[in-house]
Order: C-alpha cells, then structure tokens, then sequence
C-alpha cells in the first residue's frame, strides 16, 4: 500500500520508495536507524518522490527501479531538512508526534539528519553529472533559505517579496530539482526539462502558502501541530503579512508578539484572531490559486497520458488539502 494519501496512479512505485527509505536508514548504531525511522514513518503526502516519479512517467520513462532510487534521494533530503529545521526552532512537534530534537536530544537530532543526507547523496552518485548537479543545487538553495529565514525571525522588516523568494528556496527548489531530474531521465527534452522544473517550483510555492495558511486555520488533528505555531516560533508568514498590511491594529499586535522569545498562548491566539478577521487568509488562498495555475500551464506540451493528467490533478489537491 502507498504510504502517501494521494493516489494518482504510482502506489507501486510510491511503495517501493518506501521500501527503500526504511533499508537505507539501517544502521548498526541503533539509535540512528530509529531516529531516522521516526521521521521517515510520521507520515506526509511524499510529495517529493511523487512529482519526480510523476515527471519521470509523464515523459514515458519505464525503468522503475531507476526512478526508484532518486525520488527515495529527495525524500530522504527532505527529513534531513524537517530534522535540522527542528532543531534550528526549537520545535516540539512535527506531524503529531515529538521531533527528533526533543525525544533524542540535540546531539542526535544533528547527527540523524546528517546521516539522512549522506544517505541521499548514495543514492544521487549512482546517476551522472546533471542529476548530482541538479540536486546538489537544490541543496544548495535549500540551506540559503534557512539562512535568509532565520534572518528575519523576531524582526519586522520581512517583506512579501522576500517571503516568497524564502519558499522559493526552502520548499520549492526541491520539488523543481525532482521534477527536472524525472525529466531528464525519462530523456526529457531541453524544454521539457525546464517546464517541468516550473511546474515543481510553483506548485511548491502553492504548497507552502497552503501550510502557512493552515498554520492559522488547521485542525491540530489533521496538522499534528497546534495553531499560530510560526508566530509563536518568531516567523512572519504570508497570512500574516497580509493581515499586517490591511490592519494597523494587527500590525502592532503582532510584530510585539513576533518579536518576542516565548510570546503566551495568549498572545498568539490574539494574532491568529486579528489574521483570521483582516480576510488576509482569503488572500493567501488566492496567491496560492495564481501559483497553481502558473503550475497548470507548464504542462501544455506534455504528451496526454494518464501520468499527465494525474500532474494536473495533483495541483487542486495541494490547494484543496486541509492537512
């Protein structure tokens, strides 16, 4: 059975990534395994493997075990990445369950996700240049992002602008470099090797729009996290920032809290109630829905396969979700 709650027509191979994400973590230190199979398992939509299997399908690639093995590589970044971003927030929950920092402690928790990613890059040599490249670069753009982001945590000046080009790099570039890298191999054409990485940017930048969205309107069952988390961690996000620019009276409450270390429950629920009535939640939807249609349309000149269509499908599922 796939381990994503999406099923658009790869559960097999979706099920064989996670086969293989559970052999690769296997470790004679024990501790390392488990810590890295309490990421692995907390769930998630396996987004990253399903757009690289999804790329790699749509322009007829057919070797399974080939496209196997680098989207386990992008998933397996992608723990690192919620490991070391755990520890960069303090952060007590992720996906309903205790993070890797606070049930191993700190020193594990960076050593787990530092295993994840010489896991993954296993994985990346077994491919040629352009794919270590290519991956190599969202890494890259990854780790700028957490420096960018943690920049402007506690402080006032972050910008729309800025936001996006953050999520630009922390969640989007991973989803380009898979789709690209799917691309390539199915032997994908110049073109198609770059429409493909568009559509992978912008529908990661509609995904995590979605996430900060539900930061202030998700149900804490569904999310696994309580609700105003990014406030309470120091992070102006889009519905935030959106609230601030229609609202003076949110402006003021919420960058006193965003400035704060341990802002009280209260304070929080104060920003998530003046975010709520300023309508900026509606507005975020609405720039998530411009980059899922700018997704939409980097899929024009695909082959019409069922691989295609299910690509299409995928986008209103990110704006849909509710966790």
């Amino acid at each position: 059975m796939s381990p994503s709650p999406w099923d658009f027509g790869i559960s097999e191979e979706l099920g064989l990534v996670d086969r293989k994400l559970h052999e690769l973590v296997q470790s004679e230190e024990d501790v390392l395994t488990e810590a890295s199979l309490h990421v692995i398992d907390a769930g998630g939509k396996r987004l990253r493997p399903m757009i690289t299997i999804l790329a790699y399908r749509s322009l007829g690639g057919d070797d399974v075990n080939k496209i196997v093995d680098i989207a386990a590589g992008f998933e397996l970044i992608h723990s690192a990445t919620l490991v070391h971003d755990d520890i960069n927030d303090g952060g007590s929950m992720r996906r309903g369950r205790e993070t890797v920092y606070r049930k191993y402690g700190l020193h594990k928790a960076v050593v787990t996700g530092d295993f994840l990613f010489v896991k993954a890059f296993s994985l990346g040599g077994l491919f040629d240049r352009e794919v270590v490249r290519t991956t190599a670069g969202a890494c890259a753009k990854l780790a700028e992002g957490e420096i960018i982001q943690s920049r402007y945590r506690h402080t006032r000046n972050l910008t729309v602008d800025k936001y996006v080009q953050i999520m630009e790099r922390k969640t989007a570039e991973p989803l380009r470099a898979g789709a690209m890298v799917g691309a390539y191999l199915a032997g994908g054409t110049v073109d198609e090797i770059q429409s493909l990485g568009a559509y992978g940017q912008n529908l990661g930048i509609a995904f995590q729009i979605i996430d900060d969205v539900l930061d202030y309107i998700g149900d804490p069952a569904k999310t696994g996290k309580s609700v105003g988390v990014d406030i309470g961690e120091g992070y102006l996000t889009l519905p935030s920032l959106l609230a601030m620019k229609d609202s003076e009276e949110a402006k003021k409450v919420i960058l006193e809290t965003v400035g704060l270390e341990n802002p009280s429950p209260e304070s929080i629920k104060n920003c998530v109630d003046l975010v709520l009535k300023s309508g900026a939640i509606d507005k975020a939807r609405g720039m998530a829905e411009y980059y899922g249609i700018e997704a939409l349309q980097q899929l024009g000149g695909l082959p019409n396969t069922t691989f295609s269509e299910a690509m299409r499908d995928l986008v209103p599922k990110v704006l849909e979700r509710d966790s």
